[in-house]
């Protein structure tokens, strides 16, 4: 009867602490989740977390700022619309290619956590999650243009605020050792799946969000680049981007001009779908960085250009100043830290466990008792 409650006991550890690594690594997006809503009270946006003062570009090419703040709602004004050109500024001579030297891009992931739970079972895996997987796709259709593609999985875990501080070890050393043409540091949101999920001729997708920094003395010349990206992309592919975010963070940007974020879908999205996406993210960074297009287009209307707007350059490299403005710039805070409740929701298991494993231990020796007895 001994053996049968040790057993007993032991398949009740497993049972709990087999998804621990998994259920633990909290990373708080979606259930930090924004609607954002314009003047007019239309949902126009999806972020897992906003500040006021946070600017946005929808794909109708709409500029917007966050005035206002109430819950897990936002309001954001109208700033105006934007105009981007993109095959003139591609088939300017200072801009395509970027670097005369070897072709390179670096690819590495500030939340290694970060999962997908259609396909991976958990939103959040503590070490390396499922969105490895993703980097590791988009290394290798880059690889198929005949890139060389560095993809440093180095772990910055846990997903914290200190995280971007990690990984900007990681980000100074791949720029460092290779000083590559674009460096891209790899996410995946925390909305719903409807903000990214899309279906084009019948092949599931999903769309990508590209965010820069404005805590970056590199964020002009990080936002010029998104948008000429951001531009080119949504022309080859309407569907490709859904927006570009400027928050309050640094994210490791100030490094190069080309530096930029992407978010590969949401937690709550099939990976595979963004598997399925990536082919035409590559054909739009390939667009950008290396390969003219032969078309004058302006995007959305050269005639509505703003006088006050100022045509985006496609960057150069960054100076060794804004090397060291990044590595001196304070990193601002990220999503927030759970970690404290998943720690204390653990010592709440353990001591559950070990006062039920010393009662079936009692309970086994009493029976036991009894059974002599007899």
């Amino acid at each position: 009867m001994k053996t049968k409650y040790i057993i007993l006991y032991i398949l009740i550890i497993l049972l709990v602490f087999s998804p621990i690594k998994t259920t633990l690594a909290v990373d708080g997006e979606k259930t930090d989740s924004y609607i954002v809503y314009n003047q007019d009270n239309e949902i126009i946006m999806e972020k897992s977390q906003v500040e006021v003062g946070d600017t946005f570009i929808t794909a109708n090419f709409e500029e917007y700022e966050i005035y206002l703040i109430e819950g897990n709602k936002a309001y954001a004004r109208k700033i105006g619309n934007i105009n981007i050109p993109i095959s003139k500024k591609l088939k300017n001579n200072n801009i395509s290619p970027l670097s005369n030297n070897q072709q390179t891009i670096c690819l590495y992931m500030t939340h290694n956590d970060e999962s997908y739970t259609p396909t991976d079972g958990y939103d959040s895996i503590y070490g390396a999650g499922g969105i490895h997987d993703v980097a590791k796709m988009l290394k290798s259709q880059l690889e198929s243009k005949n890139y060389n593609v560095v993809l440093d999985e180095t772990l910055h875990i846990p997903h914290n605020s200190s995280a971007y501080s990690r990984s900007g070890l990681t980000a100074t050393k791949l720029f460092n050792s290779y000083n590559p043409d674009a460096l891209f540091d790899i996410h995946r949101d925390g909305v719903s799946k409807s903000y990214y999920y899309t279906n084009q001729n019948g092949e599931n997708l999903s769309k990508v969000r590209i965010v820069v920094g404005k805590s970056n003395p590199n964020y002009q010349n990080n936002y010029q680049f998104a948008k000429i990206l951001f531009a080119t992309g949504n022309a080859m592919y309407p569907w490709l981007f859904s927006d570009i975010y400027s928050g309050s963070g640094h994210y490791n940007q100030a490094l190069k001009d080309t530096c930029l974020l992407f978010e590969m879908g949401t937690y709550l999205i099939e990976k595979e779908y963004v598997y399925n996406s990536i082919p035409y993210l590559v054909d739009a960074i390939d667009s950008v960085l290396y390969t003219p297009i032969e078309d004058d287009t302006l995007l959305p209307n050269e005639d509505e250009q703003s006088p006050n707007e100022q045509t985006p350059q496609l960057p150069g490299n960054s100076t060794d100043d804004n090397l060291q403005n990044s590595q001196n710039t304070t990193q601002q805070p990220e999503t927030k830290n759970n970690w404290i409740l998943a720690i204390i929701f653990s010592g709440v298991i353990i001591i559950s466990l070990t006062i039920g494993g010393i009662i079936l231990y009692k309970k086994s020796k009493k029976e036991k008792s009894k059974k002599d007895k007899n």
